[in-house]
Parts: structure tokens; sequence; C-alpha cells
């Protein structure tokens, strides 16, 4: 009724009643509240498998949305991963090609000056490179009664996780003391990178160490160092 800028809705002939559940619907395309849970833990880069069962666990905790997040799919959470994370890793620089990124890298480097080993965990296909600068070696030597360990996401295309460890000096600054990338962030990758610096880059033996609440740390530091029962201070 175009005159009184209405719109009327009837029934089209002898059509029969068709209905769809809220539910159904829901199944075939998943609601906004669901799909922005998706799209925040996306953004932090943990697996399809993980951002799909925290967000059943706060749909259905926090927000009495377990009916319509019961339906999530891992697959439908990589597809938007995916699409979240492509812009926001478009910024990063480097060769798109790995192994010859990593070459620069390492030559990149070793004109700075740094020590530089790469390593890599047969059994599971993982790589990691190792670097320090000897100027960040003495501090570590020096200071090294208590080192702190983290890691940062985010710093490369491949999303190789970038480890540091830091020491605090006399005057209670934390210092630099050596990095290392590790491809796959388990306790084996970086127990063989703490080795390597230990054992190859400097006398670095640490009497604490402090790390986040990170099992994949504390199990590598113990098998970095296994303590007095291994016999070893």
């Amino acid at each position: 009724m175009a005159s009184l800028n209405v719109v009327q809705v009837k029934r089209y002939k002898n059509s029969p009643n068709h209905t769809h559940s809220l539910l159904e619907v829901d199944r075939i395309k998943r609601p906004k509240a669901i799909r922005s849970l998706v799209e925040i833990e996306a953004a932090k880069n943990y697996s399809p498998p993980a951002i799909t069962s925290a967000v059943k666990e706060y749909a259905t905790l926090e927000l009495g949305l377990g009916e319509c997040a019961r339906e999530l799919k891992r697959k439908e959470v990589a597809n938007i991963k995916y699409k979240i994370r492509e812009p926001t890793e478009t910024h990063l620089i480097g060769n798109k090609d790995l192994r010859l990124d990593i070459s620069e890298s390492i030559s990149y480097l070793t004109e700075q000056g740094y020590l530089v080993e790469s390593y890599c965990i047969s059994k599971r296909s993982t790589k990691g490179i190792v670097f320090a600068h000897p100027d960040q070696l003495k501090k570590l030597e020096r200071h090294r009664w208590l080192t702190f360990i983290d890691s940062t996401h985010k710093t490369n295309r491949y999303d190789w996780r970038l480890f540091t460890l830091y020491v605090r000096n006399t005057y209670g600054c934390w210092n630099v003391g050596a990095h290392f990338f590790v491809s796959n962030e388990d306790a084996d990758m970086v127990a063989e990178a703490l080795i390597i610096i230990c054992n190859k880059y400097c006398h670095w033996s640490p009497r604490y160490i402090l790390s986040d609440h990170s099992n994949i740390e504390a199990k590598s530091i113990a098998k970095s160092f296994p303590g007095i029962a291994a016999g070893k201070q």
C-alpha cells in the first residue's frame, strides 16, 4: 500500500504451515553473539579446537547460550580465524619462503655480532633458533641468580614464538640475556634452547627462574635443570 507506506504480508495462496524453531535457525547460521565470541578468541591466535571449547564454555556458563553454541563446529571456527588473522599479520615483514627467511635472519644476526644456532626436534618436526649478543650473555652470567623467562606472540608471519630471558641487575633494572624462536611452543623445544644457552653460549646457572603460569615453561625448566637429584646443583 504505497499511499500509506505500509507493507502487508499475506499467506501465499494455500501454502501449508512452515515454521523453524530458533535452534534450527541457529544451526544454519550462527548467532551474532556466538560469532563475536569466536572473533575475540581468534584474535588471540589459539588453535581452533581451543577456541571452540572456550566459546562453548563461556556461552553456556555466562551467557545462557549453550544450545546455540553446542552446534559450533571446529571447521567453522577455523574459517573465522583465517579471516580474522590474515589482515592482522599483513604488517609482519620477512620473506614468504620460510627456509630463505631463516637463512637471511641468521646471516643478519651473525653480521650484527650475535651468536646464532638453529636446532630441531626430529621426532616432532619442530625447529628453533637461539640467538644472543656477547654483551647480553655477560649480563646473563653476571646476574644469573634470578632469571625471568617469557614468550611473545605475533612477531612474525609464521607464528613462531619469541622467548626472551631477562636478568635483574644491581640497579634493579631488567636486562635482556638471550632470545630464541620456536616453531611450536612445547617443553622439548624450550628445554633444548635453554640447554644450548647454558652449555654452549655461556656459564649460565641460575638459582631461580621466574615464569608466568605456564606448564610448558615449568616442564622445560625442570628438564634443563634437573637439580641435585640428578647430580647437578
